[in-house]
């Protein structure tokens, strides 16, 4: 069997996703063969979920929809709430995705990682990443996860200038190999526990 499914974020970044619902997915379920679709160019749609969740389901049809919103300061039970809410109408098979604050809250699990993307995959310049028990909590993860970038990088100044970090971002998502770390956080624990009760269905 071929599943198949659509993620619809809250912005293009968040296509980084991806990375951890296929290792979620291929860690409960590796008898299935798993091909994903990122919802992006929906037309001319407003931005609320009752908008947007029916142009992606036109446009990229799934067995599995994957509904993305950062908290922003909303308790994760009320965006789920929200998602729930737009999607039961529309798709038998969805999965709230709710990363506390931000998705790069999910992505200071790995330094091997960080350092591998830098460019400087045994430097031992410290990170300063924030411990475990923080990473739901720190007020900005993305500028965190910038600003270990840059250390991890030891690159000039100049240099710096042309380190996408925007790009590096993603691929630390995409080299990160196990997220496992993130068990015990409560936004991920959520996350795996409603696709694990979706997965029974197939």
């Amino acid at each position: 069997m071929i599943l198949r499914y659509t993620l619809v974020a809250d912005g293009s970044s968040d296509q980084l996703l991806m990375h951890v619902i296929d290792w979620l997915i291929a860690f409960h379920r590796p008898d299935l063969a798993v091909t994903g679709s990122f919802a992006r160019d929906l037309g001319r749609v407003g931005s609320r979920l009752s908008d947007r969740l029916p142009a992606a389901l036109t446009l990229y049809p799934c067995d599995m929809l994957f509904v993305h919103r950062d908290t922003e300061g909303v308790a994760i039970a009320e965006r789920v709430r929200e998602i729930d809410e737009a999607a039961r109408p529309l798709h038998s098979h969805w999965v709230p995705v709710v990363p506390a604050r931000m998705t790069e809250a999910w992505l200071l699990s790995d330094e091997i990682a960080i350092r591998a993307v830098a460019e400087n995959k045994y430097g031992h310049v410290r990170l300063d990443l924030p411990p475990k028990r923080e990473w739901e909590t720190v007020i900005n993860p993305k500028q965190v996860l910038f600003d270990a970038l840059v250390l991890a990088s030891g690159k000039t100044r100049r240099a710096q200038a042309r380190f996408s970090l925007p790009k590096a971002r993603a691929m630390v998502a995409a080299w990160t190999t196990d997220f496992s770390p993130l068990r015990g956080l409560a936004s991920f624990d959520a996350l795996e526990t409603s696709l694990l009760n979706v997965l029974m269905d197939f």
